[in-house]
C-alpha cells in the first residue's frame, strides 16, 4: 500500500482534566514507533513518556486502509496546564535483505517503501522546526566553531548576516543582584546588577519578557563599587529580569 498523508504529528492536544485518550492518523507498524511528549505549558518544560508506564497503545487493525490508533495515559486524564504531542521516533534501520533469485512477497516491499517514506517524514517534521537559510541566500554561512570556542559567548550576526559569537563579559545577572532594590512588580523602575567592568558595560536587557532599548528604556548609572544601577524609564511589567553582558 501507500502513504497518502504527509501528516506525522497529532496534537498538540490541550489537556482539560476529562481526557486520557488520544488519536493519531499515521501509519505505524508497531506500538514502540511512537513518541508522546508531555508539555508543561506554564513552564515550556517538555517530556518525553513511557510506553507502559506511562501510556497504553491501541491500533488501527488495517494500518494501510485505516492508518493510525490511539494512546491512553496510564495515570488518568491529562490536567488543565499540559499538553500532548504524538509523532514516531523510529530507528533509521532497513532490515529487509533480498537474496539473488529468491522469492519475496509483493508486502515486503511495500512495507520496505513504507518504512523509508516514514524515516523522510519524521526528518521533515523535525526540519520544519529548525532555523533555516533562505533559498535566496548565495553564500552558505561558516560552520560554528567547536564547543570550548562557543563557551560564554553569544550567538550573534555581523553585518553580511552570518552568525558570529561575542563573549559576554564577567559578572552576574538580575534577579540575584536586585534584591536590594526591590521586586519585579511593574512599579519598581530602580535595579541593580554586578559587573566587573570599569567602563559601563553594554547588556542586553529583558524585562517583563520585553527586550529594553538603551536610553530609549532605560539608563545605567555611575559604579558605586559594587555594582551599576539600571532605571528604567517606565517601571517594567512584572516579571524576571535578565540582563546579559557583552565584552
Amino acid at each position: 500500500m501507500t502513504i497518502s498523508s504527509t501528516v506525522r504529528l497529532a496534537g498538540p492536544f490541550v489537556g482539560n482534566g476529562s481526557t486520557a485518550t488520544f488519536p493519531f492518523s499515521f501509519k505505524v507498524f508497531a506500538e514502540g514507533d511512537l513518541e508522546v511528549v508531555k508539555l508543561t505549558t506554564s513552564t515550556g518544560v517538555s517530556a518525553t513518556l513511557a510506553l507502559t508506564a506511562d501510556y497504553t497503545v491501541a491500533l488501527n487493525a488495517d494500518q494501510d486502509a485505516s492508518p493510525g490508533g490511539s494512546i491512553t495515559l496510564t495515570a488518568g486524564n491529562l490536567p488543565a496546564g499540559y499538553a500532548l504531542i504524538i509523532t514516531t521516533d523510529m530507528a533509521a534501520l532497513q532490515g529487509v535483505d533480498l537474496t539473488n533469485g529468491g522469492a519475496f512477497y509483493p508486502d515486503v516491499i511495500n512495507a520496505a517503501l513504507d518504512t523509508l517514506t516514514i524515516l523522510a517524514q519524521q526528518l521533515q517534521e523535525q526540519l520544519a522546526r529548525a532555523v533555516q537559510l533562505p533559498i535566496v541566500d548565495a553564500t552558505a554561512p561558516a560552520a560554528l566553531p567547536p564547543a570550548a570556542q562557543r563557551a560564554n559567548h553569544l550567538l550573534m550576526f555581523d553585518s553580511n548576516g552570518n552568525p558570529t559569537l561575542m563573549a559576554m563579559a564577567p559578572g552576574s545577572g538580575v534577579p540575584g543582584a536586585q534584591l536590594a532594590a526591590g521586586a519585579v512588580d511593574g512599579t519598581n523602575k530602580a535595579f541593580t546588577f554586578v559587573a566587573a567592568s570599569s567602563p559601563a558595560p553594554t547588556p542586553l536587557v529583558f524585562a517583563g519578557g520585553i527586550f529594553q532599548t538603551p536610553t530609549t528604556d532605560y539608563t545605567i548609572g555611575a559604579y558605586n563599587g559594587s555594582s551599576w544601577p539600571i532605571t528604567f524609564v517606565t517601571a517594567p511589567n512584572q516579571g524576571p529580569i535578565t540582563i546579559l553582558l557583552l565584552s
